[in-house]
């Protein structure tokens, strides 16, 4: 009794194993924007238009306020989105400051459950 129970465990995980392979062997980069060098003004110097912008901030329990500025330009096809990261003290005294601007590439592989 305890030998089937024991064999069926086995089947069950190995059965697990090769539903869930495909998974755990996926694409290991599914993301469809490639980083830059290239700063906000190098964008609109060659012609880079904003095209949105949005921003969000969120308040740490410490009085700190971290900023995001997220804006996408174009120019006819080429997509550029640039993140900027701000961390403000209570003074508003920046702390911390990251840009990076990313380029939108093709093919787009789907990510793994969308």
């Amino acid at each position: 009794m305890v030998k089937k129970k024991l064999n069926m465990l086995k089947i069950i995980f190995i059965i697990n194993f090769l539903l869930f392979a495909k998974i755990v062997l996926a694409e290991s980069n599914l993301d469809q924007w490639i980083e830059s060098e290239k700063t906000y003004q190098d964008l609109i110097n060659e012609g880079f238009e904003v095209k949105s912008y949005d921003t969000l901030t969120i308040n740490t329990e410490r009085n700190l306020f971290i900023m995001m500025f997220v804006t996408v330009l174009q120019k006819e096809k080429e997509v550029f989105e640039c993140q900027e990261y701000q961390t403000m003290d209570d003074n508003l005294q920046t702390l911390d400051m990251s840009l990076i601007c990313k380029k939108l590439t093709q093919p787009y592989l789907r990510g793994v459950g969308t």
